[in-house]
Parts: structure tokens; C-alpha cells; sequence
């Protein structure tokens, strides 16, 4: 066995085993460095709030203090309510933070996916032989919102792990509309071609606001309104490490 700090190094039989002693190097070390506030607050201000609240005050106790710091999070909210950062006004919350929890938004670390499954029955075999089969068939939605205000849509039969890295603004694919969230309500409006399709959805507070419910689902052609019916399937957050 090994003591902490002693490496050995392979030597041949009978010969003298060599020690070595790691050695501690003198200077500032890195959690000093984190220690400067303008420093730590420029490096993980990119990241999105979950992390900041989960995985980053994880890390140790410097950087669990570092997590609380309102300038942190103001700038954490900063994307999603613009105009209350800048002017530097918490209306009824706090904090920041507390604002960031408590306050309905939409999440910009992923994508929303709602899966629609149904059953069909179809035919298979030959002329020869026929018979009846009842198969079970998905489509999805997506949506992804961006901090400008505009949102991506796709209806696709894809699943998800195929084509969350191409739910963005420019993929031929996809749709590009505006949204607008007020209180825990969020409106969607997206040209997808052949309509103008309408989405009211509701915002859920469970695993911060990673899931929404689809309230009404309209689409809109040459002045003619076109209800769809809803059902109590609800969107659900898939988080993306690298969103393009």
C-alpha cells in the first residue's frame, strides 16, 4: 500500500524501492483566485440558474456562500426579466434569488417535449395472407424559448434523443413565432407554413417550471379558427448540455 503523498516507482527485483515526495507548491490556489468577487461572478454568470443553485454550491463551501450573492443572481434573472434587472427592482420578492424561485418563467436550458400516443390499426402481410394489426404510433412537439422573446416549434415523429440538438431558429424544420408568459400563463404563436398556430399553456412550479400544460391549442387560416383538441398530456423539460 501507498502512504498519502509517497509515490512508488517501478524498479526491477532486489533493487532499492524509489520514494518520492509530492511537493506542495507555495502561491495563490485557485479558491483564492475564486475568492475576487468580479471574477467568480464573470465565470458563472453564464451559467443557467438550476446550475448556480444545484451543482455549482455542491462544489464546496467557498462556493456555496458564492451561490447566495445577490449580484450573482441578478444577473442569473437578468435574461428573463430585463427591464427589472437593469432598474435594479425586486417588486415583491427578497431577493434576487428568491425572485428567480418563486417568479413563473419559462427555461432556456432545454427543450420543452410534449408526446402524443396513439393506436392504430392497419393491415399487413400479402395478397396472400392479410391480417389485422393494432400498433402503437408518438408524435412530438417541441418548443424552445429563446430570452428575445421569440420561440422555436416542431411537430415531428422523431424522438427526442434525434433531433434536440436541431430545435433551434434556423433548421428548415422548425417554426419561429413569439411568446409572451404572464404570471403563470404563457402564450405561443408560431407560423408553421400552412397556418398561424396558437398555444395557451400553463406553467407548473414542480422541479422549477420544467413542465407546461397545454390549455388550448387553436390554429388560424385565411381568417378561420380551427380548435384542436387537448390533451392532459404536458410538456416536459429535456435539458441540453450545449444548445446551439
Amino acid at each position: 500500500f501507498f502512504s498519502r503523498g509517497v509515490r512508488a516507482t517501478h524498479q526491477h527485483e532486489g533493487a532499492p524501492v524509489k520514494r518520492e515526495t509530492n511537493q506542495i507548491m507555495e502561491g495563490p490556489c485557485i479558491e483564492e483566485y475564486l475568492l475576487d468577487p468580479e471574477l467568480y461572478v464573470e465565470i458563472f454568470k453564464f451559467l443557467p440558474g438550476v446550475e448556480v443553485a444545484g451543482n455549482f454550491r455542491l462544489v464546496c463551501k467557498v462556493w456555496k456562500e458564492r451561490a447566495r450573492d445577490e449580484v450573482l443572481w441578478r444577473l442569473v434573472c437578468s435574461p428573463f426579466w430585463p427591464k427589472l434587472s437593469r432598474k435594479g427592482t425586486l417588486r415583491k420578492f427578497k431577493s434576487w434569488r428568491d425572485m428567480f424561485f418563486r417568479r413563473p418563467h419559462v427555461r432556456f436550458d432545454g427543450v420543452y417535449v410534449l408526446e402524443k400516443t396513439y393506436w392504430k390499426t392497419c393491415t399487413v402481410g400479402d395478397h396472400m395472407s392479410l391480417e389485422r394489426e393494432t400498433v402503437k404510433c408518438s408524435y412530438y412537439r417541441y418548443l424552445r424559448f429563446f430570452p428575445d422573446g421569440q420561440v422555436a416549434y416542431a411537430l415531428l415523429n422523431h424522438e427526442p434523443k434525434r433531433v434536440l440538438d436541431w430545435i433551434h431558429k434556423g433548421h428548415r424544420s422548425v417554426g419561429v413565432g413569439r411568446y409572451k408568459v404572464k404570471k403563470r400563463e404563457v402564450e405561443v404563436q408560431v407560423d408553421v407554413g400552412y397556418m398561424m398556430l396558437y398555444m395557451k399553456l400553463k406553467l407548473f412550479k414542480r422541479e422549477l417550471f420544467s413542465q407546461l400544460k397545454v390549455m388550448r391549442l387553436e390554429g388560424l387560416d385565411k381568417g378561420e379558427v380551427t380548435p384542436f383538441p387537448v390533451g392532459i398530456e404536458p410538456f416536459y423539460l429535456h435539458r441540453v448540455q450545449r444548445m446551439k
